[in-house]
């Protein structure tokens, strides 16, 4: 069965060397937590970062996005906010590397993948929806 992940953005800023998008994510079942799945994604000029929650949803995410674009370099590292005893609040960071000129097909792929036009990225197309 295809997934289709659905994203809300709450903010967005297009500095001249980043883009900076911030918002929620929906995934493609019932979402049995009451906190949100948030992301906040930069976009540089060689490589997107990327935080997600950390919690079952968020490891979904990211292997759906690990099945569309690839493995990161790395595997996710844990960001975690307030006390670090506390992982209430904790994301997870994974980063993509490419060579600069690939920049403006990132830029593509990604509003496609979130579904919303971003600055300087053609129409994005429907959101992508993996084989089954």
């Amino acid at each position: 069965m295809a997934e289709t992940w659905k994203f809300d953005i709450l903010g967005l800023e297009a500095r001249s060397r980043r883009l900076i998008v911030e918002g929620r994510i929906t995934p493609p079942y019932a979402r049995p937590y009451h906190d949100p799945l948030v992301f906040y994604l930069v976009l540089g000029p060689d490589y997107l970062s990327l935080e997600v929650s950390r919690d079952f949803d968020g490891d979904k995410f990211l292997d759906y996005l690990a099945r569309l674009w690839g493995p990161p370099e790395e595997g996710p590292r844990i960001q975690v906010g307030g006390r670090q005893d506390e992982e209430e609040g904790a994301m997870q960071l994974v980063e993509h590397q490419f060579m600069p000129d690939l920049r403006p097909e990132m830029l593509n792929r990604l509003a496609t993948l979130l579904g919303h036009p971003l600055p300087g990225a053609t129409a994005p197309s429907p959101p992508p929806m993996e084989e089954p």
